[in-house]
């Protein structure tokens, strides 16, 4: 009987938790990257984009994990061949961001506002040249917070929110490097879900 019963609690509480699947794009509001000496130059692409998965928990909670694409540039100044002025190394990397999120929504209007906390990971893309030694870890990880607002229309759901990432190391750079990572990143991001 008791299993019978916890059974019919779990099917329950499996019903309540649905799954959603979508699309998260947005604008970073820093920069990733900063350039501190006149030979080097950095440029953050405004867009991030990826896939997103959430799974709806007991009590307005949600379990958010995202798949985050950011592409950054820099470029540094070296001795040209023949020793006569420099020539601009340009370098092209991508950043995948995977964050994992335990969310909250406070009421049940078809307008709410929810706030997130978790953690994250990323990893560098791309093979900066061998002499570009501001490239320190291609991993690192940090802790995430985010807010904002979701709006249901039957199934589908938009959700803008504006999250902030504190990374705890740089994959670029050290404090006072030339080259190197911001530790602190806001992003501004829009998600599409079903």
């Amino acid at each position: 009987m008791r299993v019978c019963a916890l059974f019919l609690l779990a099917a329950g509480a499996a019903n309540a938790q649905p799954w959603s699947v979508g699309l998260k794009a947005g604008v970073p509001l820093t920069e990733l990257l900063t350039a501190a000496s006149p030979g080097y130059q950095a440029t953050t692409q405004r867009f991030t984009v990826g896939p997103t998965v959430e799974l709806g928990l007991p009590y307005r909670f949600a379990f958010e994990a995202d798949l985050l694409y950011k592409r950054m540039e820099f470029g540094f100044s070296e001795p040209a061949s023949g020793g006569s002025g420099s020539a601009i190394t340009t370098v092209t990397a991508g950043r995948w961001e995977f964050p994992l999120l335990l969310k909250y929504r406070l009421g049940r209007a078809p307008l709410r506002p929810f706030w997130a906390l978790g953690v994250s990971f990323n990893h560098v893309t791309g093979e900066p040249p061998k002499n570009l030694i501001e490239l320190r870890h291609r991993d690192t990880k940090g802790f995430v917070v985010g807010f904002g607002l979701e709006a249901r229309f039957g199934l589908f759901r938009l959700t803008p929110e504006v999250r902030v990432t504190r990374w705890a190391d740089r994959n670029f750079g050290v404090r006072d490097a030339p080259l190197r990572s911001k530790l602190t990143q806001a992003e501004f991001l829009v998600g599409w879900t079903f």
